[in-house]
């Protein structure tokens, strides 16, 4: 949001009555809030989430006021919404005049505001309350990719993809309600270590590979669906996924590895541990101006972990147990399914009345009726029930 409006101004002459009016007037504080937590100088996602939550029901009730009452619907001074990205590597501001085109980017805002909340509480090693708010902030993006964009293009011939911030798109979305349950299943897989004995082997093998799947989605519904989109972001963003989907495959491995090993198949269990060992080996060194460098040493550890463990399980096998090592693992005992145990929170709209506008006996007193036309083109391009 790189802009402020004025609803009350642009409503002056119909929304005079006193219960829109309020309405109105509330509009713009609220989305004024919204404004400043999203331009201060440190973010806060539950800040940006609890502004756009006081917001989203404003915009929603004055967009159905509009759609129930196009007649009567007429603004004194245009409405022009100005939003940047909040994923893209150098956002450029899109306007639109519609009402939809606010909200849209208001539910976008809930969502990345989830979402960054998920991080903080994940820092602070909160995971299972992490994954809680990845799974909302995923619904959110998946009710605009199957709900509410689609409406909303279908309405309007002149709603281009192109014309708005990448994650406002039905493919971006889509694609990163994907992502962000990827993410909430690490958090489920962390919240399985941390818990005091002996870990589920067999289960957090198959969490990985659930997170990978969801990976993988990511990446095509985003070469499918939002092709154009990938040109906006930083390529660092695809290189810390590239990054996440080899670390998650090595763990899947690795952890199956040890579940093997507990249930005395020491023979797999080492020729697995050893292909864990080749895909983690396989991830190139981060550039050393990288903001990804300072995974490199969390990935030396682990790469040392794994050398480590093999050349103990070797050493028992060898010295203890006796096992046949077979030169490749074989395909039939390789994990024949996921576990996805992160699901979406479904996400809906707060139910609105629509308020009263009132067109005044003789109309509108002012020459430039072409802005009455234009509210009702935006309104055209804009919603659908």
């Amino acid at each position: 949001m790189t802009k402020t409006v004025s609803f009350e101004r642009s409503f002056k002459t119909v929304g005079k009555d006193p219960r829109t009016r309020t309405v109105l007037l509330k509009a713009d504080a609220n989305r004024k809030q919204l404004h400043e937590a999203l331009k201060a100088r440190t973010i806060s996602g539950e800040r940006v989430c609890n502004e756009a939550a006081r917001y989203l029901p404003n915009i929603h009730q004055i967009l159905l006021s509009c759609k129930v009452q196009p007649e009567v619907a007429r603004l004194d001074q245009r409405l022009v919404f100005e939003w940047k990205s909040g994923v893209e590597k150098d956002p450029a501001p899109f306007a639109s005049e519609a009402l939809m085109y606010d909200m849209v980017m208001c539910c976008i805002c809930q969502s990345l505001g989830h979402a960054a909340t998920a991080t903080e509480s994940s820092v602070n090693g909160e995971f299972a309350a992490a994954s809680r708010q990845y799974a909302i902030a995923a619904g959110v993006f998946d009710f605009l990719a199957k709900d509410h964009l689609p409406k909303w293009i279908a309405k309007g011939s002149n709603v281009n993809p192109e014309n708005l911030p990448s994650e406002a798109s039905i493919g971006t979305s889509k694609a990163f309600a994907e992502l962000l349950l990827a993410n909430g299943q690490q958090m489920a897989v962390a919240t399985v270590l941390i818990k005091p004995g002996t870990p589920n082997y067999s289960l957090l093998a198959k969490l990985c590979l659930g997170i990978i799947e969801r990976l993988e989605n990511f990446y095509s519904i985003m070469r499918k669906e939002s092709s154009q989109q990938i040109e906006r972001f930083d390529k660092n963003v695809f290189t810390l996924l590239t990054f996440q989907e080899s670390i998650q495959k090595s763990l899947s491995k690795y952890f199956h590895s040890r579940a093997l090993w507990d249930s005395q198949d020491f023979g797999l269990a080492i020729a697995l541990l050893d292909e864990a060992k080749v895909v983690l080996n396989g991830i190139p060194n981060f550039e050393k101006k990288s903001p990804l460098k300072p995974l490199q040493k969390d990935l030396t550890d682990l790469k040392a972990h794994m050398t480590l463990l093999l050349k103990h399980f070797e050493q028992d096998n060898s010295s203890v147990y006796f096992d046949n090592v077979p030169t490749k693992f074989p395909e039939e005992k390789r994990l024949a399914a996921s576990i996805q145990l992160t699901k979406i929170t479904p996400y809906t709209l707060e139910d609105v009345e629509p308020l009263a506008l009132i067109l005044p006996d003789g109309g509108m007193k002012r020459s430039d009726s072409d802005l009455a036309r234009q509210l009702q083109e935006s309104l055209n391009a804009g919603f659908d029930g």
